[in-house]
């Protein structure tokens, strides 16, 4: 075996720990996957097992999704920013015509091959922070600046948000405005700036709001869903409810009775609700704790990458699952207004878990070309 090919078996070594922990993510959103949905599945596609062949077939897909990102390295992405803007931009708009794009209720966001469905928006997630992370990297001594540094990044991100505001996906919008915002902060734009940008963000928020009948009717059912405990309030007194009869332990893994045709969405924007109903409290407290360790070592990987753009874009990944778990369960729990955020590695949605496996693929290929240099030289020495 010669120098170079063992080289590359340490370059192509993953980490074992982000590996367990999206072993166990994925294992729980299977489980709970098939639990919520396969009633639901038998009713109206005729099988149980409908859902969770799907989520299955996309956690392969994932597996894959993993290898190629741990093979390709993350520093080659900026050489594919134009590539991948043009794709993203084609996606996003192709979705919103009729007979391409498929309209579940008043919403247009999947784009539908043969049997299966694909989600534009989560191309655009990568696709944004890549992007983020490489102008932070060749525009670092700029970036205090609004104009210059600034400016250009929003630009690209209000292309982007009126995009996704068309299918309308006012919820995706929000999550990536934030993870973007937190990327130009910690990277060193201004306070003052931030502040103003976030207050003016907000500001577009409110009006947005406030200007749709149904974005308002959640805003109401979010602040007193027992007002109208049949329309806008129900799916949350159904969370809360499933919820607070799990108790410590929960009813046990099947026993949700939410899931019986009480929460809508049970298998996707609520699966958290029967989650908590069927494993308890220390069902939670599991998931909670792993998606915290994912966050920790993220955090850790950002911290210790040897360039400004593995930085960036380790710190721009991290945060986006972090950000989207928050807000499926603030949504869940009442804390946040009602939205259909899945919730990272235990949602049912193939789109969803593809790319957060191969995000996970990415943060593992930028902890692993940090250790190349020091292994490569103790490795050379036998040689």
């Amino acid at each position: 075996m010669t120098a170079l090919t063992r080289f590359r078996q340490i370059q192509l070594r993953p980490s074992p720990y982000l590996l367990l922990i999206l072993l166990a993510l994925t294992s729980i959103g299977i489980l709970m996957i098939y639990s919520s949905s396969a009633i639901y599945a038998e009713r109206y596609y005729g099988s149980p097992f409908y859902f969770i062949k799907r989520q299955l077939l996309a956690t392969l897909i994932g597996i894959i999704a993993i290898r190629l990102a741990i093979l390709f390295p993350y520093q080659h992405y900026k050489k594919f920013i134009p590539l991948l803007m043009v794709i993203t931009i084609l996606v996003m708009i192709l979705v919103l015509i009729p007979g391409i794009g498929v309209q579940v209720g008043n919403a247009r966001r999947w784009i539908r091959f043969f049997s299966f469905s694909f989600q534009p928006s989560e191309l655009l997630k990568f696709t944004l922070i890549v992007w983020v992370a490489s102008f932070l990297d060749r525009r670092k001594e700029v970036i205090g600046l609004f104009s210059r540094g600034l400016l250009p990044n929003f630009i690209v991100l209000g292309i982007f948000s009126y995009l996704l505001l068309l299918q309308p996906d006012f919820g995706t919008a929000v999550l990536i405005c934030m993870t973007l915002l937190l990327m130009i902060f910690v990277a060193g734009a201004k306070p003052i700036y931030m502040m103003g940008s976030l207050g003016a963000l907000s500001t577009i928020g409110f009006f947005l709001v406030v200007s749709t009948d149904y974005r308002m009717r959640r805003i109401t059912g979010f602040l007193n869903p027992w007002d109208d405990p049949l329309d806008s309030g129900y799916q949350l007194i159904r969370s809360l409810t499933a919820i607070g009869t799990g108790g410590i332990t929960g009813r046990g893994l099947g026993d949700s009775r939410q899931k019986l045709f009480f929460l809508p969405e049970s298998h996707t924007d609520f699966i958290f609700a029967i989650l908590a109903e069927e494993a308890g409290f220390i069902g939670i407290l599991i998931v909670l704790t792993l998606l915290v360790l994912l966050m920790l070592k993220g955090f850790d990987i950002a911290l210790k990458s040897k360039d400004d753009f593995g930085r960036n874009l380790a710190f721009g990944i991290t945060v986006l699952i972090f950000i989207q778990s928050v807000f499926h369960i603030g949504v869940v729990m009442g804390l946040l207004p009602t939205k259909g955020i899945p919730l990272p590695f235990i949602s049912y949605g193939g789109s969803s878990l593809i790319l957060n496996m191969f995000l996970v693929g990415v943060l593992i290929n930028i902890a692993n070309s940090r250790q190349q240099p020091k292994q490569y030289e103790s490795r050379k020495k036998t040689y």
